[in-house]
């Protein structure tokens, strides 16, 4: 199922490759940063409301650290 799935969509798929190797690198490596973003909302929607902007960066650098 999922290699029928893959030659269906072989045209849109292989145009990653056509992108050189530092381009490619970047598209693979937003998977780690849409994970430090996904940590600081996990962090920061646990938490009520924030009394200043001072004490959102604090906690955003704490979870930052904590990576």
């Amino acid at each position: 199922m999922i290699v029928n799935s893959w030659l269906k969509s072989w045209a849109e798929l292989s145009t990653y490759f056509e992108y050189s190797e530092s381009i490619r690198r970047i598209i693979y490596t937003t998977n780690s940063i849409e994970g430090f973003n996904r940590q600081i909302r996990k962090t920061t929607k646990t938490k009520g409301g924030f009394n200043s902007d001072e004490s959102l960066i604090k906690i955003v650098f704490l979870t930052y650290r904590d990576i």
